[in-house]
């Protein structure tokens, strides 16, 4: 069920923009195994190398087969519990962008951060994110509080579009601000009554 929905939204209030998860957020975990992965095919070949014939040919050591075998149906039943679990986080998280918060639901976990509520927001890219055009934005908000677009795509171009609705909000608010008020004119000063001495009209010159 969609997170981000016109049910959810308030009075005036319209969504802009939706970031999507980049597809690496599903394979990133597995490519980090592939050391691990490779580390441990170099020891089982040593081992088998060791009994004297190559380790990919060797059928003199049942233990060293049954070992591989083991491994590699241990390998397969960890990739598919990882590749479930991203997939479910993957199919559960979703993000949006409207004309007045940031909103986030990971699994049943939601939040929304106003836009007035943002201090900062920085991109983070790593060597793959370069690559595959993928990031995490942090929205850095009042108080401390820091809240994560994680792994989605074009990471700069939801940047720029954050920061550019942040702009016109700004705009729209002084527009529809109250008007600065005129300064009271002071009122003219009062012409001073001519002088008069002993009932006779006297004039000063200056």
């Amino acid at each position: 069920m969609r997170f981000v929905r016109k049910k959810n939204m308030v009075e005036g209030e319209e969504i802009l923009y939706r970031p999507c998860l980049h597809w690496m957020f599903i394979l990133r975990p597995i490519i980090a195994l592939i050391p691990l992965a490779m580390i441990l095919f170099f020891l089982w070949s040593a081992a088998g190398s060791f009994l004297g014939l190559p380790a990919v040919l060797s059928s003199v050591s049942h233990i060293h087969y049954a070992v591989g075998r083991h491994m590699l149906i241990l390998a397969i039943i960890l990739v598919s519990l990882i590749l479930g679990r991203r997939l479910c986080l993957y199919l559960g998280t979703e993000y949006g962008v409207t004309n007045k918060r940031l909103m986030f639901r990971k699994g049943t976990f939601a939040e929304e951060v106003l836009f007035d509520r943002i201090e900062s927001i920085f991109c983070v890219q790593g060597l793959l994110g370069r690559l595959f055009n993928y990031g995490t934005v942090s929205i850095s908000g009042v108080g401390g509080k820091v809240s994560r677009f994680y792994m989605v795509a074009q990471p700069y171009a939801l940047r720029y579009r954050i920061a550019d609705i942040i702009e016109k909000n700004k705009v729209i608010n002084v527009v529809q601000g109250d008007l600065p008020r005129e300064a009271p004119k002071p009122p003219p000063p009062k012409e001073e009554e001519p002088p008069f001495r002993y009932g006779t009209f006297v004039r000063i010159v200056p």
